[in-house]
């Protein structure tokens, strides 16, 4: 079984609660770098090959530990069959056997440092190299799918906007808070270009202001990272994507009211630090933002989820789909600037967390030229005078 929330992250333990000796060992020295949701999920296709090796009435730590390279093999290969036989391997099933197998080839190597063992580097490599083979078996017979950013017609973000409205007779919540908490949820994804994750992390004070001398204008900006030192209750805890996911972004002044009004107004007196609340005063959880979208979608009418499906392949509003919004119309509109492409995807990169050998700000150049999405978009996303309507006087 997969132990999430321990004092030193998630960790694994066998039916009896006691920690997985290798596995708790290659997370000390392999998952420092991983996303809590990330090292969890690596964690869970790590058990799987654990409990397999039970069910044949062994211990995998104990075959680890003696480096018996034959009884490992065979119990990598037969793990290998199970997971292959199935009429259609997916990237889920790819990726267990893939995490196992290094899983188990970075033990090994851990191993072989240690002279006691006298298992010479060139047999511990040839048997793995043997065995990594076997990773090309496992691949789907069906071609990958090519990324295609899914960024919302016009036509369903309007909707959306009007839905959000609090108040709205199309809005789907009943609660005025779970109102302007959603719209607020909404407005970091799709105005600033949020994952769920970063959103959910955010503290209470995250949005800072500071004033220009020349113009004596307010400007906003928020800072996407971590809480260095809350206690996170939740199962699943939220993380940072990676290291450029850290990130300082402006905040139009429209935007920054709605962030404003919910934290002033609506939030509540909670016991954490977190600027998102479940209407039960906990910090809201990623499976919280993931049913909350299921009522609006239910608010869209049938010709708004139609186009929805037809350019987006789904009938169903996805969190991420806010983002892969943003970026298509950030760009669009840097594009209408006259804004160099080279600088737009500098911009990019700094606005949406992503590394400068990454490929995403290509994928969605491509988007942004797309005919079909060109149609679905005319108006500037900071535009949102409708969106705050409500907002008290």
């Amino acid at each position: 079984m997969l132990l999430r929330q321990t004092p030193l992250g998630p960790t694994l333990v066998d039916e009896n609660s006691v920690p997985r000796f290798w596995a708790s060992t290659w997370s000390m020295f392999e998952g420092t770098d991983l996303a809590p949701s990330t090292l969890s999920q690596k964690l869970a296709h790590i058990n799987a090959l654990y409990v397999h090796v039970e069910e044949l009435g062994g211990s995998l730590d104990d075959v680890l530990s003696d480096m018996d390279l034959d009884k490992l093999g065979n119990l990598l290969e037969s793990f290998f069959i199970k997971l292959r036989n199935v009429p259609n391997p997916n990237g889920s099933t790819l990726n267990r056997w893939n995490t196992a197998f290094h899983f188990v080839r970075a033990t090994l190597m851990r191993l072989e440092k240690n002279p006691a063992k006298g298992k010479p580097l060139e047999v511990v490599l040839g048997r793995i190299n043997r065995l990594d083979n076997l990773y090309l078996g496992l691949r789907p017979y069906r071609p990958k799918k090519a990324f295609r950013p899914k960024a919302l017609p016009r036509c369903v973000v309007l909707e959306l906007l009007d839905a959000l409205q609090p108040g709205s007779p199309t809005n789907p919540f009943r609660s005025e808070t779970t109102q302007w908490r959603m719209l607020a949820l909404v407005s970091l994804m799709l105005y600033q270009g949020l994952r769920r994750g970063e959103a959910l992390l955010l503290p209470a004070n995250f949005l800072k202001t500071e004033r220009e001398p020349r113009t004596g204008e307010f400007r906003f900006r928020l800072s996407v990272g971590t809480i260095e030192t809350e206690d996170d209750p939740r199962a699943n805890v939220p993380g940072i994507k990676t290291d450029t996911s850290i990130r300082t972004i402006p905040v139009a002044p429209q935007t920054a009211a709605v962030f404003q009004t919910y934290s002033e107004n609506y939030r509540g007196r909670v016991d954490h630090g977190f600027y998102l609340s479940s209407i039960r005063g906990m910090p809201l959880s990623l499976a919280g933002v993931n049913k909350a979208f299921d009522p609006l979608t239910e608010a869209l009418s049938s010709g708004a989820r139609a186009e929805l499906l037809d350019i987006t392949g789904s009938d169903r509003l996805r969190p991420h789909s806010l983002r892969h919004t943003c970026a298509v119309v950030r760009l669009r509109q840097m594009q209408a600037a006259g804004v160099p492409m080279d600088k737009a995807m500098m911009n990019l990169r700094s606005f949406f967390g992503w590394s400068k050998d990454s490929v995403m700000p290509l994928h969605y150049a491509k988007a942004a030229l797309d005919e079909q999405l060109n149609e679905s978009w005319n108006d500037k996303l900071d535009d949102r005078l409708a969106l705050l309507r409500s907002l008290p006087q």
